[in-house]
């Protein structure tokens, strides 16, 4: 009698176990549930097509983005307010510190590639420009330069912290004037005769996209030189090539302990479907090859 009522004692703890166990299941997987994913502002076009397109495919997974400044969500990732972010640099090393300290792994993958584009009002003739007159510019020091309103979208974006470690400038005393979103620096260019903005090459690269034409047909975009003699424009050959000396990597970074919606959307952005998506958007694959041909016009 007494072995059957241990038998059963065991029986009763097995099956709580396996109930405590369930609870602990991921709540989502590759192609379902819903989690939070941290953007910059810049690369908005690009991930919202993306988005679109993959939850068109998987009907019961859902991306829920938060669009901020890149300090800002790589800081919500580290707090464990996102599950990934979209981001144009690594982490420093402090934030990969606190990562070490807490015994969290994350990954990072780069899969596509755009450029920091300078646009200025339709009525400015001037539309070449060199890195050592930006950086002049940048940090106040440029002649002649004062009546040359430099604007961004905003002071910790990607954007701006991009030209900072491309100039080794500091954080504080920039010459520029935050306007709120990329959208909102382009608006300001239009209606401002001196403004000259700095914006993702994403928002005025998709050849397809009415909003896209609309903009950039409402502004001239800057053609940037590194040695005062060739001039290059951020869009497809030019980036692709590397010869556009403002071009920049993307990249998403992912903190996730399981095969879950993080992971399953970092695949399909690097996968063939993912990369289609980021070469119609006039920006250049990073996870799979291209084809670069030149033909002659005659004119």
């Amino acid at each position: 009698m007494k072995s059957k009522i241990l038998l059963f004692l065991f029986a009763l703890i097995g099956v709580t176990a396996c109930g405590g166990a369930a609870n602990d299941v991921p709540k989502d997987g590759p192609a379902t549930g819903s989690i939070q994913i941290g953007v910059d502002e810049s690369f908005s076009p690009l991930i919202k097509a993306e988005k679109a397109a993959f939850e068109e495919n998987y009907h019961f997974a859902k991306l829920n983005l938060v669009f901020k400044p890149e300090n800002e969500a790589i800081a919500d990732l580290l707090n464990d307010k996102v599950r990934s972010v979209v981001v144009s640099r690594e982490l420093t090393e402090a934030e990969k510190g606190i990562f070490a300290r807490k015994k969290i792994t994350y990954r990072s993958f780069k899969f596509a590639a755009d450029g920091i584009a300078l646009i200025v009002n339709k009525s400015n003739q001037d539309t070449l420009i060199t890195l050592d007159r930006l950086k002049s510019l940048l940090n106040g020091t440029a002649k002649n330069g004062k009546d040359i309103e430099l604007v961004v979208d905003k002071a910790n974006s990607s954007n701006i912290k991009f030209l900072v470690d491309q100039f080794s400038l500091g954080n504080s005393g920039l010459a520029v004037a935050e306007v709120g979103s990329n959208k909102a620096v382009i608006e300001y260019v239009q209606s401002h005769k001196n403004a000259l903005g700095i914006i993702g090459s994403n928002w005025i690269s998709d050849g397809e996209n009415p909003t896209s034409l609309g903009f950039i047909r409402s502004i001239h975009v800057l053609s940037v030189s590194a040695n005062g003699k060739d001039y290059y424009q951020p869009f497809g050959y030019n980036l692709a090539l590397k010869k556009y000396p403002l071009r920049r990597e993307i990249k998403m970074i992912l903190k996730e302990s399981h095969s879950g919606l993080g992971t399953g959307f970092v695949n399909y952005v690097c996968g063939d479907m993912g990369q289609l998506i980021v070469l119609k958007a006039g920006l250049i694959p990073l996870t799979r090859p291209i084809t670069i041909r030149q033909y002659q016009i005659n004119q």
